[in-house]
């Protein structure tokens, strides 16, 4: 990694919320519906570009945000 790539990535840290829903898709087509499943195996995976890395991380972060928590049925 060049120092120019390296500061381009800084500047470039942004997420845009088309990005989140498209990868959602995409998480649930690879990994049978289960997207949430997807995006936390695939951060794991050895070699991750620092974008793709981020992408990942916003997906699980908007995918934790929409379950409901602590919700129990009466």
């Amino acid at each position: 990694m060049n120092p120019f790539s390296f500061l381009a990535g800084l500047l470039d840290s942004g997420v845009s919320p088309d990005d989140i829903r498209s990868e959602i898709f995409f998480l649930g087509s690879r990994h049978q519906g289960e997207a949430l499943d997807g995006a936390l195996a695939e951060l794991r995976a050895p070699n991750l570009e620092p974008r793709r890395s981020r992408l990942l991380r916003a997906v699980v972060s908007d995918l934790t945000r929409a379950q409901p928590q602590g919700r129990t049925a009466r």
